[in-house]
């Protein structure tokens, strides 16, 4: 015959040893032994959570919703490192206070995120001043990575687009600056130099050479006697084909390739015009200089001075043709 024996098993582990540490004259040690410290950790933990969501909900209040979307999109990067990370379980919706505390509460993200940005946006705005030059987002239509200060207010700053080499930003499809000025929230500011002088002078230069040449396309074609009456084609304003000087597009339209060839006929013709034009005009010129100067002599100059012309400078005679 066996005999069962029940062993004694402790339900509070915890609270025995807790108790057993207690020294004799403590007034825990007259509480009624039982899960009372199990009971009293449940709470903390309670307690802890709503104090927590508590400061969740002021921090979220306090910290405005642009610096809340740069917090989120900081997190939304980390988080592609996961594992676990699915794109569309991370979107956040429309900037919203509810949509952010939505956001931090689905995913349960530790509250360190909210009081960093809580504590640099309570030391107050950035300073930011005219001609600071700031990184701004890459897209795949320019060659923009930096931004130029141009004028500062109370939220906002102003800025126009450069490129790596501190130029005017270009469009990919036909090359042309993009010269508007942008805005951006001082908060989303990330300054990271400044634009000097002599790049202000160099931008200057690239954008009067610009215009000027956009001018004397513009030109040609409406005071051309054949032209005028003709569509622009798609890729005359293109700045990089130089097109007055005989470089079409490598690529045309559909449709509009017989516009180019009468073009390409007119400007032909055109440039031997400017040309002659210049012959005339410059022959003048010296002679007026140099009465004494030979039928000889011109002509070597007149083409030394036209060859060392730049396209810019040749292009201007067109308007005299």
């Amino acid at each position: 015959m066996s005999i069962v024996v029940d062993s004694i098993v402790d339900q509070y582990p915890m609270e025995t040893l807790s108790f057993d540490n207690l020294s004799q004259d403590s007034p825990i040690s007259y509480l009624d032994y039982g899960g009372i410290l199990s009971q009293i950790g449940e709470l903390v933990r309670e307690k802890r959570k709503e104090n927590r969501d508590q400061r969740r909900d002021f921090l979220i209040k306090k910290i405005n919703n642009v610096n809340l979307g740069l917090l989120v999109d900081k997190i939304k990067m980390e988080a592609q490192h996961l594992e676990s990370y699915r794109a569309k379980e991370w979107i956040k919706g429309p900037s919203s206070k509810a949509n952010y505390l939505k956001f931090f509460q689905s995913h349960d993200i530790s509250l360190k995120y909210l009081e960093d940005m809580y504590m640099i946006q309570s030391k107050g705005k950035p300073v930011i001043e005219k001609n600071a030059l700031i990184k701004i987002k890459e897209n795949s239509y320019s060659d923009a990575e930096y931004g130029v200060v141009v004028d500062v207010n109370q939220s906002n700053i102003s800025y126009v687009s450069v490129n790596k080499y501190m130029k005017p930003v270009a469009a990919t499809w036909n090359g042309s600056y993009m010269l508007y000025i942008k805005i951006m929230n001082v908060w989303k500011c990330e300054v990271v130099g400044e634009y000097s002088r002599e790049n202000w002078k160099l931008y200057d230069s690239i954008v009067r050479k610009y215009e000027r040449n956009m001018k004397c396309r513009e030109e040609f074609w409406k005071n051309h006697p054949v032209l005028r009456y003709v569509n622009i084609p798609y890729g005359y304003y293109d700045r990089r084909y130089d097109v007055l000087n005989g470089k079409l597009p490598i690529r045309m339209w559909p449709g509009q390739t017989h516009i180019w060839n009468i073009f390409e006929g007119c400007i032909k013709k055109a440039k031997k015009d400017r040309w002659i034009y210049f012959c005339k005009v410059r022959k003048i010129s010296l002679i007026e200089e140099n009465p004494n100067i030979s039928e000889n002599e011109l002509l070597p100059l007149i083409s030394s001075e036209w060859k060392n012309m730049s396209n810019d400078d040749k292009n201007e005679y067109y308007k005299y043709i």
